[in-house]
């Protein structure tokens, strides 16, 4: 079949007609296609291969080909068959890279060049590790270049000042989340943080010992809140209390409510579930929480970044939130936590020395005097290095705006979810993510019996979502660096693999899916 004849629609599909030499000479196509092995045969004008072999004996390219005409690049290639997959799949992933008409108009599109993507792969798990960007890159390098050069003065030279690191962070992160610069604090990870909370907040005096959880809650929460509890002398089995979700595995605000009614006087919940994706009414829970004289510390960790917050209006007791997610702040970086300023005299629950008031903090004096707001929550030296990282990554965004974010990060899932059940409505995928923009977060989940053979099929072709047990498929596309393009490719992907159902692996012993 000779390609200048593929049908018009097939050829117009994204408004250039690929037999027209007129408008294919001298053109450079970003093109990525599948053929096998012994199919490929060089030389082209220029061309730049980007992936290798992933199995078998079919090879994965990424060409960047520099030609004077279709015909002159049908000349380069072998001869035979001319299918008319080889010629869509050529039409459709220069649509995919260059002209996908959402992509053409993304008012964030120029951020994703300040992303380094990892090579040949297209990432849709931003919800567990956002990538690196090269402002947080900058940030990293200025920071060893100071230890470098000014080695223990950097805790107080000039721009370096990594004594007040912290104060500057959270200042950034106040901005973002609309609360005060001194209600917000960052000094080790989101379980440490949860524990500081538990012990700050917890009324020891209070005839109402327990404390609620979600029954789909992240499992560092119910370890925190269990191990606190035998602790304080108390049976986790009879005093951490579970709020259930429904038949669909979502929460019912109501239900939480109800909860809050029983014998509970503290409440660790998510902003943003990790599994679903589904995005509580905070504002509900919150003043039924306050009516109740319950304490609510909400975990933000799948929102901040990407679900607009305002915790100046919302007022809960506390929030923590981890930042290597939709922050990019790095593996492992330093989360963050707010506290209520109605809570600003409270005594910390766990001290130590970083949250002691600045001015006396080199007077190593025996009694603690708590530094002003949540700083008073630090505890040991600051992580200057994980700190500088996510300094870097909260430029961009601030530069972009959460609101903005949000706007994307909804267009983006909401197409993707529309592709899935166009392309494969039989698939045999039930929703877990609930449809409606103001329930659901930054990603979208599905249940498969097979999601997690899927999801390792899916990194075998070069992409990246990831799997949760028992039969969850997450995909997050991020609204700094992921393309609505992707989202094509990533449909058309699941679409082969479930028709090639030789292609799922078995069930693998890889720890990260």
């Amino acid at each position: 079949m000779d390609p200048d004849s593929c049908g018009s629609g097939a050829q117009r599909r994204s408004g250039v007609a690929l037999g027209d030499p007129s408008v294919s000479r001298s053109v450079c196509l970003a093109i990525r296609f599948e053929l096998e092995t012994d199919r490929i045969t060089p030389p082209l004008r220029s061309w730049d291969r980007r992936e290798s072999r992933p199995k078998g004996g079919a090879y994965n390219l990424s060409v960047r080909l520099r030609v004077g005409s279709w015909r002159s690049l049908r000349g380069n290639l072998p001869s035979g068959d001319w299918s008319a997959c080889v010629c869509l799949r050529l039409q459709k992933f220069m649509m995919s890279a260059m002209t996908h008409p959402l992509d053409q108009i993304d008012p964030l599109a120029e951020f994703r060049d300040q992303f380094y993507l990892p090579p040949g792969k297209v990432y849709f798990d931003g919800n567990s590790l956002g990538l690196l960007c090269r402002p947080a890159e900058r940030a990293v390098l200025a920071a060893v270049e100071e230890w470098k050069t000014l080695a223990i003065e950097g805790w107080t030279a000039g721009e370096a000042d990594w004594f007040h690191l912290t104060e500057r962070i959270a200042a950034q992160l106040g901005r973002m989340v609309q609360a005060p610069a001194d209600s917000i604090t960052l000094t080790g990870s989101t379980t440490l943080h949860l524990h500081q909370m538990l012990a700050t907040l917890y009324r020891r005096d209070d005839s109402r010992p327990d404390i609620l959880i979600d029954s789909s809650a992240f499992p560092t929460d119910r370890y925190a809140v269990a191990s606190f509890l035998r602790n304080q002398g108390r049976d986790p089995a009879q005093h951490l209390r579970e709020v259930a979700t429904d038949d669909a595995g979502l929460l019912n605000e109501a239900d939480i409510v109800a909860g809050f009614r029983q014998g509970v006087q503290l409440a660790i919940l998510p902003s943003v579930v990790f599994t679903t994706g589904q995005l509580l009414d905070l504002a509900r829970v919150t003043t039924g929480a306050a009516e109740c004289d319950v304490r609510l510390c909400w975990d933000c960790s799948h929102s901040v970044g990407v679900v607009p917050l305002n915790l100046s209006q919302l007022q809960p007791d506390a929030a923590i939130w981890c930042t290597y997610k939709y922050l990019n702040g790095g593996p492992g970086s330093v989360a963050a936590m707010y506290l209520h300023p109605r809570w600003h005299e409270l005594p910390p629950g766990l001290a130590g020395w970083f949250g002691a008031e600045k001015s006396r903090q080199f007077r190593m004096e025996p009694e603690l005097v708590p530094a002003a707001g949540a700083g008073r929550l630090q505890l040991g030296t600051p992580h200057v290095l994980s700190l500088a990282a996510l300094r870097g990554a909260l430029e961009m965004v601030e530069a972009a705006g959460v609101p903005r974010l949000r706007q994307k990060s909804l267009q983006l899932t909401g197409y993707l979810r529309d592709r899935l059940q166009r392309r494969l409505p039989a698939a045999g995928f039930v929703w877990a993510t609930p449809a409606a923009d103001e329930r659901r977060g930054g990603h979208l989940a599905l249940r498969h019996p097979r999601a997690r053979s899927l999801s390792l099929a899916l990194r075998a072709r070069g992409f990246v979502p990831d799997f949760r047990e028992p039969d969850l498929l997450r995909m997050a596309p991020s609204p700094l660096y992921s393309r609505f393009a992707d989202c094509d490719d990533l449909v058309e992907a699941i679409g082969q693999i479930l028709a090639d159902k030789s292609e799922l692996p078995g069930l693998s012993e890889t720890l990260v899916t």
